[in-house]
């Protein structure tokens, strides 16, 4: 399977985000990995059985492109494109795809605000965790509405982090994730997305739109552990630690402290972390007449 190319006139910001947009993740080591480790299975099992061979598919925002896989096995032999910003991690979608022997899968670097299809093109599009990362997400859905087909699924799923709750009380979780929330929103991002998502999709001109809720952290021992040592690993990096340090909010002695905090809380015996992911599914009008 051949790299991914850029279509021309896309347009990408120099965090690999549309339109100059600000990713708050960024794409280090740390956060790939986590991307990595998702799976259509989990992530999109409110839209798995939606789906059926032969349709054909966007993913936005794709990623490294581990859910796109799963994915393209639901419609196979249908097509499957998966679209992100950042190239880098195109190619390991690319990369991951060949080796997984997929035949039905292509990955092409496009601005989710301007994507770069025909009107009315898919049966079905998908967007894991992409519009609460965007200033106006509205925007973007009005895209991935056009290029879906009438009488075909939009699916989407996104963090709602005002629903973050964790136990035992620690203040560096507290304000660990509260500065997070801060950096999220100072880049033009939505930290509680999820909640908006049923409005949004029927803003778009979705019918039948229904919603859902599972959770990112579960509350289970592993989960809780992995809530805290992931805070911690991303209260470190540079793309967090700079506009923190830049707006004053916090000195950078303070959050090691915090970091380490969360660390050492994710190591509590009674941890407890849960996080909900709303999931919304709306279809596109059929035509008139």
């Amino acid at each position: 399977m051949p790299p991914p190319e850029p279509p021309p006139g896309a347009a990408a910001g120099s965090s690999g985000t549309p339109s100059g947009e600000t990713y708050t993740y960024g794409h280090s080591p740390v956060v790939v990995a986590v991307h990595e480790a998702r799976t259509a299975e989990r992530e999109a099992a409110f839209f798995l059985p939606r789906l059926h061979p032969g349709m054909r598919l966007l993913d936005a925002g794709c990623g490294p492109g581990t859910i796109t896989a799963g994915l393209a096995a639901a419609v196979a032999p249908g097509e499957v494109v998966g679209v992100d910003a950042a190239p880098d991690v195109l190619a390991r979608a690319a990369a991951g795809a060949a080796a997984r022997g997929l035949h039905n899968v292509a990955f092409r670097q496009a601005d989710a605000y301007a994507l770069p299809f025909p009107d009315a093109s898919f049966d079905a599009v998908f967007a894991h965790t992409l519009l609460e990362h965007l200033r106006a997400p509205s925007a973007a859905l009005g895209e991935l509405r056009r290029v879906l087909r009438p009488g075909g699924v939009l699916g989407v799923r996104d963090c709602d982090w005002g629903s973050a709750v964790f136990w035992p009380p620690a203040a560096p979780v507290t304000r660990g994730a509260a500065l997070y929330a801060r950096v999220w929103a100072h880049n033009g991002g939505q930290p509680e997305c999820g909640r908006r998502l049923r409005a949004l999709l029927a803003a778009a001109g979705l019918i039948a739109v229904e919603t859902s809720v599972s959770f990112r952290w579960d509350g289970t021992p592993e989960s809780s552990r992995g809530f805290g040592r992931l805070l911690a690993e991303r209260l470190r990096l540079p793309n967090f630690t700079a506009p923190v340090l830049a707006q004053g909010w916090a000195g950078a002695a303070e959050l090691e402290a915090i970091a380490a905090g969360c660390a050492a809380w994710s190591e509590h015996p009674d941890a407890f972390a849960a996080v909900v992911m709303v999931e919304a599914c709306g279809v596109a009008p059929a035509s008139p007449g």
